[in-house]
């Protein structure tokens, strides 16, 4: 028997990609401002202001993915489904959109690999957001050092 957790359980982790996001949300428009408003900054601090920016930018796609993810549990749950059902209708809806290329209709994909793909993005998020913090920290300090 696996451990995999029940989707509601899958739904709440997910959702704290809340604050990372927030939080680099703030620090995206103050990386904005500081690149228009400081006359003449220092080359390596413009480099590091954008790279910044880049990690806002990285940790937003991180961000809408899991906001997805979430949405697609909530939708699951609304429709009463679970399991290996609630994976096939899934694949389904996502390849009717066309999320999902139909290519990989064949292949079901299981709960583990989910669960492990959703883990995988929340972290990336939080990764994301902390290299977004210490560039834009170290643009602000670097005329000090």
């Amino acid at each position: 028997m696996s451990a995999l957790p029940a989707l509601p359980m899958m739904q709440l982790l997910l959702r704290q990609g809340r604050l990372p996001a927030t939080l680099s949300l703030g620090l995206l428009l103050v990386a904005l401002l500081l690149l228009g408003l400081v006359p003449a900054p220092a080359p390596v601090s413009q480099v590091l202001w954008l790279a910044s920016v880049a990690g806002g930018l990285v940790q937003g796609y991180y961000a809408w993915r899991l906001q997805l993810d979430a949405g697609l549990l909530q939708l699951l749950q609304d429709q009463g489904l679970g399991g290996e059902a609630a994976a096939r209708w899934l694949d389904e809806q996502l390849q009717a959109t066309g999320l999902r290329p139909a290519a990989a209709a064949a292949a079901t994909c299981g709960w583990e690999l989910r669960w492990a793909g959703m883990r995988r993005l929340l972290l990336r998020q939080h990764l994301a957001c902390a290299l977004q913090l210490a560039t834009l920290l170290l643009a602000l300090g670097w005329p000090l050092i």
